[in-house]
């Protein structure tokens, strides 16, 4: 019986579970427009839906993630639904909001790359800065809406005097946000005579078993095990599961210096439990055959988890290695998942080519998951039996190569086995149930901070 699911306790707060209401909202946006058949509309909410995700992984402040987030999808539901043409002065005062916010969102983002403000006159150095890209996302805009004019859809309204009007709108959006911005307090700075703080002394670093599970894999896998191979940290063992592969799976193992366990039966459910309950790591850490990890990716996820006593598990993104702008493919399809399957858990999910957890969190759920159903999404069904009680951590930083075959071929099983995932899963604790049991708990974590 499922029953070890609660929301994970403390961290979440309002501003970010209204953010990812915003996100869901697109992604509901982008799904009518697909069973409606409008490729403009459906165009058009993909971009949202990208766009939603910005401020989450910037780590923008939660007003300005809703902020941000909001504009963008009223101004996208204006334009779908004819609202522009019909309510006379909403496009002017849609490009001053929408301007302004996103101005003060790349300002942001600008920040956390470390691109610095002046020293000399931070609050002038930051009002002009946002006026500045605010002025150059007002002329991206409108080259957006030319380009879409002339190559998709005549019915998008561009005029001499429409552009005019827009970019004046903009401006005075960006200016509004400027002076906001040039108003907001500036710390003072630490006198030169104080002593820097001490670091924190940093923790050890736990054990690390990789689990691979795989079957008829064997090109990919021998590669896979060349980068383990060469980690600035090794692993403790790395640790494949022979899942009744039929070529050189489990000889290309052994040559490697792999641990290799046999799972007869067919399916990763079966083999991904296998390995994990194999594993002899503090840490279990999980890859595909065709996961191409970097040379301190088994370093990052033990620092990971290390510095993080309070985290379970850690879920890491990705780049599709075999096709042209593969790291933006994969961060569409790795957010539009993340983001879906939030919804259906009240938490983060868990990706599979790139992920890991304590072992000591594996055996508090192993009974949990599904072991033998060949079709379901292992993933998936293990993020549902860790619940919102147990912290997972969605890590940015933590990435690695992978094929995209999974665009490719079998999209149609892949949807049928989300979806008996979510079936299996639901008869335990449907959404409606994990969101107020978690949301319960955030306003009890608010209180106690306020």
């Amino acid at each position: 019986m499922r029953n070890a699911w609660a929301p994970e306790p403390g961290r979440p707060t309002w501003g970010i579970v209204l953010g990812d209401v915003v996100r869901a909202a697109a992604l509901v946006s982008l799904l009518v427009a697909a069973a409606t058949a409008d490729g403009v509309a459906v165009a058009v909410f993909a971009l949202v839906l990208g766009g939603t995700m910005v401020p989450r992984a910037s780590g923008a402040p939660s007003w300005l993630d809703v902020g941000c987030s909001a504009v963008v999808l009223a101004a996208a539901w204006c334009a779908v639904a004819g609202l522009y043409e019909r309510v006379e002065g909403l496009d002017l005062l849609v490009h001053a909001v929408a301007t302004g916010a996103l101005a003060a969102l790349a300002h942001q983002v600008l920040g956390r790359v470390g691109v610095a403000v002046s020293p000399v006159r931070p609050r002038a150095t930051a009002a002009l800065t946002v006026v500045g890209l605010g002025a150059l996302l007002a002329v991206v805009w409108e080259l957006f809406e030319a380009v879409g004019h002339a190559f998709v859809d005549d019915g998008i309204y561009v005029t001499y005097w429409d552009t005019v009007g827009d970019l004046g709108a903009a401006l005075l959006g960006s200016a509004a946000t400027a002076w906001l911005v040039a108003r907001a307090p500036v710390g003072a700075p630490a006198p030169a005579t104080a002593a820097p703080p001490a670091a924190p002394a940093a923790r050890p670093l736990p054990s690390v078993s990789v689990v691979i599970p795989a079957r008829d894999d064997a090109p990919a896998l021998e590669r896979c095990l060349e980068l383990l191979a060469a980690q600035t940290l090794p692993p403790l063992e790395v640790v494949v599961v022979d899942n009744a592969s039929r070529d050189r799976t489990a000889e290309v193992a052994r040559r490697a210096g792999a641990v290799v366990v046999h799972e007869p039966r067919v399916g990763i459910p079966a083999a991904a439990a296998r390995g994990y309950d194999t594993a002899r790591g503090d840490v279990v850490a999980r890859l595909d055959a065709d996961s191409q990890p970097g040379a301190d990716w088994v370093h990052a996820v033990a620092r990971r988890l290390a510095d993080d006593p309070a985290a379970d598990a850690v879920t890491g993104t990705g780049t599709f290695t075999d096709m042209r702008g593969g790291r933006w493919a994969c961060a569409l399809y790795l957010g539009t998942y993340y983001a879906s399957t939030r919804m259906a858990l009240g938490h983060t999910s868990l990706w599979g080519s790139c992920m890991a957890m304590r072992r000591s969190t594996w055996w508090a759920v192993r009974d949990q998951v599904e072991r033998i159903d060949p079709e379901v999404h292992d993933d998936l069904d293990l993020a549902f039996a860790l619940g919102p009680r147990r912290r997972i951590v969605r890590d940015r930083h933590l990435r690695v190569g992978v094929s995209a075959r999974s665009l490719r071929y079998a999209r149609r099983r892949r949807w049928e086995r989300a979806i008996r995932t979510l079936r299996l899963n639901w008869a335990v604790a449907p959404p409606w149930e994990r969101w107020r049991v978690r949301l319960g708990v955030v306003a009890r974590s608010s209180a106690v901070r306020g």
